[in-house]
């Protein structure tokens, strides 16, 4: 099983300087826009370091084309 890391690593991996807000993160996470889904455990939520952003928007156009 790979090592989780935490959702505010994995913005500053997969974003550099250019990160969104925590309450942007926590938006993303209860709208299911990070796959695979975050895990919570305790107060904090870990992906795991290849998790996605996911546009729902573009995967359902691309699923019509």
């Amino acid at each position: 099983m790979p090592r989780l890391i935490t959702l505010a690593e994995w913005s500053e991996i997969t974003f550099g300087d250019r990160k969104p807000h925590r309450n942007t993160l926590a938006k993303w996470v209860s709208d299911g826009l990070i796959r695979p889904y975050p895990r919570k455990i305790g107060r904090a939520y870990f992906v795991e370091p290849n998790a996605e952003y996911v546009d729902k928007d573009a995967e359902m156009l691309a699923k019509m084309l």
